[in-house]
């Protein structure tokens, strides 16, 4: 099997295993579950980016740096258990600034779909696969850098750039379990890369509304039964805005013209004052960095260590693990 990948070019599956998991419906489906968590339709920009791209991109990672099969095929399994429209569920079943829910069911996903079976019969123990911590090159805890990390770092439309993903990957290497850079230089674009795409989309304001009016017409159509909750889990991103659009619903419809209005720059951050009552939304998001490790003179030392100025942006950060914020719309 062949798959022709925007960053990688084209990735060459050889594991029959895989290709039978690539090929199955619920992993199909994650054509069309977006990364972003959006209606597509309504989104302003023209962007494409699914969680299906995504997987095969860290499979592909984890397979180029020599990880295990076990974690290969787990890597290629991390997001299956995601629902439409991603982490705006996040905000409808868990609403803590967290973005774990799909984690939370991954195992229960898997062991209750067929590509459960095809593991299960090629003799592959589920909790070795899904539960294991030993899977360093495909996840670590920031601000550490791992595959997944990786992927959607360079993956990201607004700010791909082929060049430098490929001067980025050709630069890391796996040394004890993890990837270090061999290059200061690269290693300080790749964090300067993921610190922009941070602040100013993944984090944004605008991000946020969207998600926020996402959720709400999300959780209406939950309680007028226009969708069940399994469906968010079985169908995609299409799928369920053809049955919440298709019933009509004024309230709903209201939402999802805001939602196709909204303004980057008419969204105004009002602050965070428990005091401050004349706001539109607010919101509680996990703040993300990275500090990617680098090889100088054969010892491995953090970008922190020898540059001060992300040093002090780090210590920030770790000062505030998340963006609180009340906005108003203009």
């Amino acid at each position: 099997m062949i798959i022709k990948d925007k960053i990688w070019d084209k990735i060459v599956i050889q594991d029959d295993l895989v290709e039978k998991i690539i090929k199955d419906r619920d992993f199909q489906r994650l054509k069309d579950v977006s990364q972003f968590g959006i209606f597509k339709h309504c989104f302003l920009f023209d962007i494409e980016f699914s969680r299906f791209e995504h997987s095969i991109g860290v499979y592909y990672l984890l397979k180029k740096f020599g990880a295990k099969r076990d974690e290969c095929i787990a890597g290629l399994l991390h997001d299956i258990s995601h629902g439409a429209f991603s982490h705006v569920l996040d905000l409808i079943f868990i609403n803590d600034g967290n973005e774990e829910y799909a984690d939370s069911i991954l195992f229960e996903k898997i062991s209750n779909s067929n590509i459960g079976k095809i593991l299960k019969e090629n003799d592959f123990n589920l909790n070795k696969i899904i539960n294991n911590k030993k899977h360093v090159i495909l996840d670590r805890e920031l601000p550490n850098i791992a595959a997944d990390r990786i992927d959607y770092t360079l993956r990201d439309p607004l700010g791909m750039n082929i060049q430098l993903a490929k001067k980025i990957v050709n630069s890391l290497k796996i040394i004890k379990g993890e990837f270090v850079f061999q290059n200061s230089f690269v290693a300080n674009l790749f964090a300067q890369q993921y610190y922009i795409l941070n602040n100013e989309f993944w984090s944004s304001a605008f991000w946020t509304v969207n998600h926020k009016l996402l959720a709400q017409i999300i959780k209406l159509s939950l309680e007028k039964n226009y969708i069940k909750k399994e469906d968010l889990f079985s169908l995609d991103d299409y799928q369920i805005t053809k049955m919440i659009e298709e019933r009509k619903d004024k309230e709903i419809l209201k939402l999802i013209k805001k939602i196709k209005s909204l303004d980057y720059h008419k969204i105004e951050i009002v602050g965070k004052d428990d005091k401050c009552d004349k706001y539109d939304y607010s919101w509680k998001k996990k703040n993300r960095f990275v500090d990617p490790k680098i090889l100088i003179r054969k010892k491995v030392k953090k970008l922190s260590d020898i540059n001060s100025e992300w040093r002090l942006k780090l210590e920030y950060f770790k000062k505030h693990p998340y963006f609180e914020y009340r906005v108003k719309l203009k």
